[in-house]
């Protein structure tokens, strides 16, 4: 039983997990959010560019339909016109068109953030073995899909039908109406319908997108074995160690230098070495190294014991032999003891203190 459980899949991924399978190009995203935000936006971007791409390519119709009956064409005056064309309709058009790459580019950025990856690209043998395509079409996962772009269809064509049912009679009576005030009705009737149907597909799509990011979190479970195999290989990874290492290092070097501002004394090179002591007859009966360190570490002990008072003598010799010789927690050793009376009775009688003991 205990075997079974291992293997249940009842685990939050680890975060490499999450790295390796999001290297992959599988990621939490709705097709339908992409979609969705892409026609809300050309719906309201047609209110302020609308007017003019219709006056533009009005224009640009109007030129075409003035001009001679018969062309004789060549290349260079092809290649003229054409472009001639394109920078037109990108006078007009461009603005609109700028709108609709930020939309989904953004769109894009909102679900899955930056990412690059060529993985999905790659060819994959298996995806063209029929007998798997054939089990894949009739999975069950298959048919949700299947099921749920139904679902939309019969939404979105409920949405447009109630819009068109509301909105006939008003079309209806545009029937001797002059052609501008028709196409002018048309285009706003036609705008509205289309932010109708963006602002259901929005909420199809945010539904959508909720359920593929739970879907996501669940096909990302591990089990406790998994874990456990994974945990055991990055034990074994070098840099990984190192890592650690150098973390642990940093922690510690981190609490031994805030423990300078409860020193007595701090004894330095004076620039490339510096070594924090401190006397408490409770702790050990001699002095006691509480931190140690060089170049950048030395500096930042010094620039503590500073700022807390803590008297810094300098004392080259006596700085190498307790930074080579002497662990943080250490006491000094026997030898030492005469030279210390001395600078802990100046460092006492600095600080206006008694000689503990």
């Amino acid at each position: 039983m205990a075997g079974d459980d291992d293997n249940e899949k009842t685990e939050d991924p680890t975060e490499k997990r999450r790295h390796e399978t999001r290297q992959k190009g599988n990621v939490a995203k709705s097709v339908d959010m992409n979609a969705a935000v892409s026609m809300l936006v050309a719906s309201g971007a047609l209110l302020f560019f609308g007017p003019g791409i219709a006056k533009g390519f009005a224009l640009l119709l109007q030129h075409y339909l003035s001009g001679p009956a018969l062309l004789e064409l060549d290349a260079n005056g092809v290649t003229m016109d054409l472009r001639d064309t394109l920078q037109h309709v990108a006078g007009f058009a461009l603005p609109f068109i700028l709108v609709m790459f930020l939309a989904a580019l953004l769109s894009n950025l909102a679900q899955i953030g930056f990412l690059f990856t060529t993985e999905p690209l790659s060819l994959k043998w298996n995806r063209l073995n029929p007998i798997t395509g054939f089990k894949r079409i009739f999975a069950i996962s298959s048919l949700v899909k299947l099921g749920t772009s139904v679902g939309k269809i019969v939404v979105m064509a409920m949405v447009g039908s109630w819009f068109i049912y509301g909105n006939l009679p008003k079309l209806i009576m545009l029937s001797d109406a002059a052609s501008d005030v028709i196409l002018g009705a048309m285009g706003w009737t036609i705008l509205q319908l289309a932010f109708q149907l963006a602002l259901a597909m929005l909420a199809i799509a945010i539904i959508d997108y909720s359920y593929q990011k739970w879907k996501h979190e669940q096909d990302l479970k591990m089990s406790k074995q998994e874990i456990r195999d994974e945990m055991k290989n990055m034990d074994g990874d070098p840099h990984i160690r190192q890592k650690r290492k150098e973390a642990h290092r940093k922690l510690a070097t981190a609490r031994e230098v805030n423990s300078v501002k409860d020193a007595d004394v701090v004894i330095t090179n004076p620039t490339h070495i510096s070594v924090a002591l401190k006397y408490d007859p409770e702790v050990n009966i001699a002095p006691y190294v509480v931190a140690k360190g060089m170049g950048e570490i030395a500096l930042k002990i010094r620039t503590i014991a500073r700022e807390n008072g803590v008297p810094i003598i300098e004392r080259k010799p006596l700085a190498r032999q307790l930074y080579r010789e002497v662990k943080v927690g250490q006491a000094i050793p026997v030898e030492l003891y005469e030279v210390f009376v001395e600078i802990m009775a100046y460092v006492y009688r600095l600080t206006g203190r008694n000689l503990p003991g």
